[in-house]
């Protein structure tokens, strides 16, 4: 068996591709550090959200509808006669009662207590039933998922709804959330004006970050006059 000799240059040809395959291997290290990196930056955020969720629940709200009861107590003691008196501490009590309703709605847009009470789908029904326009959702009854996964899946929604409500010009909205094998589909459909533009600053960028930081995907198909469908998958998985 004869043998031919190595082209002259195989020693160099063997040293670039050794550092192509050191640099393809650094990049892709990089990008796994950079992804775990961003999904440990978004669960420290929604940690965050929580506990000052929390705080808002249990501490200031409640401090003010013990406030908001002393002082309807102190309004029924007051004696006859005294109807200017009466008329302050009724306009106090109202004022009360709008300081708890907008903290209740500061408290729901930070991290609804529900959502980590009683999972995904009460969360969503709360969020529907203060939607501007009619939501139908379309979730297996029951259907837990990884909390993380939960939270993303939540402000998704609230976000588009959110979107919906401002731009869209709709008059419906259909929201659609099956668990699969090793992933989590979500879609938001709306009939308005279609058009979206991820890029112009109405908090898809943000939404967009969140998912791919738990290494899901999102994308938008929205045609001007078409509606728009907001299509997001998650991994299912817990970690």
């Amino acid at each position: 068996m004869s043998t031919q000799p190595l082209p002259g240059d195989t020693e160099t040809r063997l040293a670039r591709f050794t550092d192509l395959v050191a640099t393809a291997i650094a990049n892709a290290e990089s990008r796994a550090q950079l992804a775990a990196s961003r999904a440990r930056v978004v669960t420290a955020g929604d940690e965050a959200r929580r506990r000052i969720g929390r705080d808002l629940h249990d501490g200031v709200q409640q401090r003010l509808v013990s406030l908001s009861l002393e002082l309807r107590a102190v309004e029924d003691e007051v004696p006859p006669g005294s109807n200017e008196l009466r008329a302050k501490l009724s306009q106090i009590v109202s004022g009360l009662n709008g300081a708890f309703d907008d903290l209740r709605d500061i408290s729901v847009g930070i991290h609804p207590a529900i959502l980590s009470r009683s999972g995904l789908g009460s969360a969503l029904k709360t969020l529907v039933r203060r939607a501007p326009l009619p939501v139908e959702i379309d979730m297996p009854t029951g259907l837990r998922l990884p909390e993380r996964i939960e939270v993303a899946a939540y402000y998704v929604v609230s976000e588009a709804l959110t979107n919906v409500a401002k731009h869209a010009r709709a008059s419906f909205v259909k929201v659609r959330i099956a668990a699969r094998e090793g992933e989590v589909e979500l879609s938001i459909e709306d009939d308005g004006a279609g058009g979206a533009d991820p890029a112009a600053g109405s908090g898809l960028i943000g939404l967009t970050d969140r998912v791919e930081a738990l290494g899901g995907t999102m994308a938008i198909v929205s045609p001007p006059g078409g509606g728009t469908a907001l299509l997001v998958t998650l991994p299912n998985a817990a970690g």
